[in-house]
């Protein structure tokens, strides 16, 4: 299925006092702690946090599978230097809000006008299951996140992410 997310983003915007305002942004990763694509994409999370964190943009990793334990997640946040914070989500709220399917898939939501800016894979440094591509060539998150950071339109394909999947309650 192809989704494409266009998004004027108008991130400045004027307050009832005048004042202008910045829209809040948060990153959503879903994640499992035994799914070994997550576990690759961690470096990648920790730099996107360090260059794209700010007062305006944060970021949230979800674990929505029921096995997922909260000692685990701490375990995983330890092991991998996670920097932002690391969730279980008991009851899939978001999952299901989003429809994430995938471990790791991506959602970029402004929240103060409760939209999907971009929602889907990461990058495209596997090209499927247990298939690492050599030379990655799309960075769609990376993008999305610069796009906003610089105030730009962001226009941006939707392509499935390839991982393990998200068992539904």
């Amino acid at each position: 299925m192809k989704w494409i997310f266009a998004s004027l983003i108008f991130l400045i915007s004027l307050s009832a006092n005048g004042q202008t305002t910045k829209d809040s942004i948060t990153v959503y990763y879903f994640m499992s702690e035994e799914c070994k694509i997550c576990q690759y994409y961690s470096n990648l999370q920790i730099d996107l946090y360090e260059n794209y964190n700010d007062s305006y943009t944060s970021f949230v990793g979800l674990f929505p599978n029921h096995f997922s334990s909260v000692p685990a997640i701490d375990s995983y946040k330890k092991k991998y230097q996670i920097p932002f914070t690391l969730k279980k989500e008991f009851f899939q709220t978001k999952t299901k809000k989003f429809d994430a399917k995938i471990t790791p898939e991506v959602v970029v939501y402004n929240e103060t006008k409760e939209e999907v800016i971009y929602q889907g894979r990461i990058d495209n440094s596997y090209a499927s299951l247990g298939k690492l591509r050599r030379v990655v060539t799309q960075h769609e998150l990376k993008d999305v996140l610069e796009s906003l950071k610089q105030g730009s339109v962001v226009t941006t394909e939707y392509v499935a992410p390839i991982g393990c999947y998200i068992s539904l309650k």
